[in-house]
């Protein structure tokens, strides 16, 4: 099975390249990354990824904005969307699940466990 390419939309370097080899490492994932919202839908139209996961919190356009606008492009509102966020309050998943997410992860996060996670959020999602 070929691994699926997810773009990772972080601003922190640090947590895009520790995520990046979290998912890579697995064997299920691929990665490319953008460091803000603007970056990441260009970068989203460019690689046609099979998955997004993405932060609430960026500068320049922060990861709702940037999930409604992907959701409004035809090119890119099939695409799922899973947040990573340190943001836990029911209503900021209200909030990511509304702008089209369709899951959401917390962080601080099990790096040996990631993988999974979205392997299960992305199962889910299909057998519906």
């Amino acid at each position: 099975m070929k691994p699926q390419k997810v773009l990772i939309i972080e601003d922190e370097p640090d947590l895009r390249l520790i995520l990046s080899l979290c998912l890579q490492h697995s064997g299920y994932f691929d990665t490319i990354a953008a460091s803000d919202g603007i970056e990441g839908i260009e970068m989203a139209k460019q690689q046609k990824p099979d998955l997004i996961l993405i932060d609430a919190m960026m500068p320049r356009l922060d990861g709702y904005a940037t999930c409604r606008l992907m959701k409004q492009d035809s090119t890119l509102k099939s695409i799922p969307v899973i947040f990573l966020t340190a943001k836990t309050d029911q209503r900021e998943v209200d909030r990511a699940i509304k702008a089209g997410a369709c899951g959401y992860l917390y962080k601080p996060f099990d790096p040996l466990k990631l993988a999974d996670q979205i392997q299960t959020i992305i199962s889910s999602k299909e057998n519906l």
